[in-house]
């Protein structure tokens, strides 16, 4: 496995068409399966050119498809092709992982512009294809991940952020800073700790994508949520009042708020603090009480929020953005 991801990195002293070299090498790493689509990813990690940029999405999506189309010859294609499927390449778990690696690299990408060129050449090369659809499909939801979805990685660094530093507020303030869709899924425009005339500092306003603006206010994960009485703890109502504070004086200085935030109007709120994965059946039904009783706010913990992330990611790496009309009778 190893000489072979060699033989997909090597750049052939610059040839032009070195895909027809690079391909199946790519393609033969699926050989290995899991572990294989891993050392592609790595590759991609490694040698970051825009060829091999190309080849892996080409490859991922078509293995996400469970078509293996290529523009390769049919002649030294279809035994390799052969070989592949039967070490189980195209199995139903390969292509569940082939969807996920491919939304990690699109996820992965940091230049907006080089990506887009990438996507532009891959499609290009699935619709020259006789059986390109359906990989071309997979695409366009990898790509749909880059703005709905959260990457494991990420999601594996929030979760030994809540183990290793549940106490330290300001190193989750920087990480929602960094990755703003975990405080809202809708995330289009985030401004931490904004001052609002030298007056109040929310730790987040939060504009979503239909306008709408959501005020939250973090404390840390090792805080108590519900006392053992059933009722919310000192934090969760400092965390309150001090959320829905920030939402009065916002109201109460429209004219001016609007100029720092577009289109603003009365915004929701966020409290996140503790942990509910702790809570008893009890005080996990006292919390859901406390927030149907509440208007426009809630009251989360930090494990909530990456159950909501993990969910979604989940939900578009695997089936893409739809959205399914369903009729009653």
């Amino acid at each position: 496995m190893s000489y072979v991801s060699r033989l997909f990195e090597d750049d052939y002293d610059g040839m032009t068409y070195k895909w027809e070299l690079k391909e199946p090498a790519g393609f033969a790493l699926l050989y290995w399966q899991q572990a294989g689509l891993e050392q592609l990813a790595r590759s991609v990690a490694h040698s970051p050119r825009s060829s091999n940029s190309n080849i892996a999405f080409d490859i991922l999506s078509s293995a996400a498809s469970g078509e293996f189309s290529t523009m390769l010859s049919d002649h030294w294609w279809g035994d390799l092709k052969k070989r592949v499927t039967n070490a189980g390449g195209l199995s139903a778990e390969i292509q569940h992982y082939a969807r996920r690696t491919l939304v990690e690299l699109v996820l992965a990408a940091k230049d907006e512009d080089d990506l887009m060129l990438s996507l532009a050449s891959v499609f290009q090369r699935h619709y020259a294809k006789m059986n390109g659809a359906n990989a071309a499909k997979n695409l366009v939801q990898a790509v749909a991940s880059r703005w709905f979805a959260i990457g494991d990685r990420t999601l594996q660094a929030y979760q030994e952020l809540i183990e290793a530093f549940s106490d330290d507020e300001p190193s989750f303030q920087k990480f929602f800073e960094a990755n703003p869709q975990l405080l809202d899924p809708m995330a289009v425009e985030v401004w931490p700790e904004p001052n609002l005339f030298g007056s109040r500092k929310p730790d987040f306003v939060v504009k979503r994508s239909d306008g709408s603006y959501l005020v939250v206010e973090i404390e840390c994960p090792s805080k108590v949520m519900i006392t053992k009485a059933g009722h919310p703890s000192a934090d969760v109502t400092h965390a309150e009042h001090q959320a829905t504070d920030y939402r009065k004086y916002m109201l109460g200085h429209i004219a001016n708020v609007k100029d720092v935030f577009p289109g603003f109007s009365e915004p929701d709120c966020l409290v996140v603090v503790g942990l509910e994965g702790v809570l008893t059946k009890d005080q996990k039904a006292a919390l859901a009480s406390l927030n149907d009783a509440r208007h426009r706010l809630k009251v989360v913990g930090f494990d909530w929020i990456l159950d909501r992330a993990k969910k979604i990611s989940e939900n578009v790496a695997e089936h893409g953005v739809v959205v399914s009309v369903t009729r009653m009778n």
